[in-house]
């Protein structure tokens, strides 16, 4: 929204002022919250110990349980290997919606770079405007 322009010209500055310093502490969030959700180098390590980690319980569980009853034996093994299964799809699938969420605010920072540049431009455009609140947006 923009401010009616007063008739004091020492208003007007103040108001120019606070309108930069709310821009500027905006912009330093956005580069704040970009940098806490950029991809790491870890990550990958991350899902591969997933990986290493889901094939060891498996083999664990393979050689604890007593193969003296084979039904017994497939039921045990069949349910652990659906739970380490499922175990691991979950968090991959946690991490692929963190993934998309940080592509999702990347996209909308853009937007608001875009926006915010376009009705600075059109601001400069035009300058007086008496009396009357804009629509457009800051």
């Amino acid at each position: 929204m923009k401010m009616p322009k007063t008739r004091d010209p020492r208003t007007d500055e103040l108001v120019r002022e606070i309108d930069a310093l709310i821009r500027l502490y905006d912009v330093t969030e956005l580069h704040r919250l970009r940098e806490k959700l950029a991809p790491k180098w870890w990550e990958s390590g991350l899902r591969v110990l997933l990986f290493v980690a889901g094939l060891g319980f498996l083999i664990t569980i393979y050689k604890l349980i007593p193969s003296d009853s084979a039904l017994l034996f497939g039921f045990v093994f069949g349910w652990f290997l659906l739970f380490v299964l499922a175990l691991l799809a979950s968090i991959e699938y946690l991490l692929l919606k963190i993934h998309a969420l940080s592509r999702l605010y990347e996209w909308q920072t853009r937007i608001i770079d875009h926006l915010i540049k376009q009705s600075v431009g059109a601001a400069k455009e035009k300058p007086e405007e008496t009396g009357r609140s804009s629509d457009r947006p800051l």
